[in-house]
This record gives structure tokens, sequence and C-alpha cells, in this order.
């Protein structure tokens, strides 16, 4: 077995380094990337809850349309 001199220790060291640096890039990158998401879909679902309410009203014009002439329709239909 050989023991490893200083200089292969710090070698070592210094590839290990390396290493750690770029897999503190690559997870800055992804954090970067899941917070673009995050913005998008909070976005979305922002937009999604407009829809829906632009449709509860909708809903509602047209039952109130409904119920008003129906009301008109049995005034005058008798």
């Amino acid at each position: 077995m050989v023991t490893p001199t200083h200089s292969d220790l710090h070698r070592d060291i210094g590839r290990m380094e390396g290493r750690l640096a770029a897999m503190e890039d690559r997870f800055d990158r992804v954090e970067q990337t899941l917070d673009r998401i995050d913005q998008r879909l909070a976005r979305i679902e922002a937009r999604e809850s407009q829809l829906r309410g632009a449709w509860w009203v909708l809903a509602g014009f047209g039952a109130m349309a409904g119920g008003t002439i129906w009301a008109v329709v049995e005034h005058f239909w008798k």
C-alpha cells in the first residue's frame, strides 16, 4: 500500500473543491430555473382565477337574463 504524499492530498483536495464549485453552480442554475417556473405558475394560476371569476359573472348575468325573460314571457303570455 502506497502512502499518499502531501502533494497528492493537495491535488485531491483541489479536485474536490472544483467538483464542489461545479455542483454549487448547477444548484444555482436549478434554483433559478425553479424560481422562473414558480413565477410562471403563479401567473398561470392568477389568470385561471380571473377566468373562473369571469365565468361565474357570465353565468350570473345569464341566469338573471333568463329569469327576466321568463318573467316577461309569463306576464305577456297570459
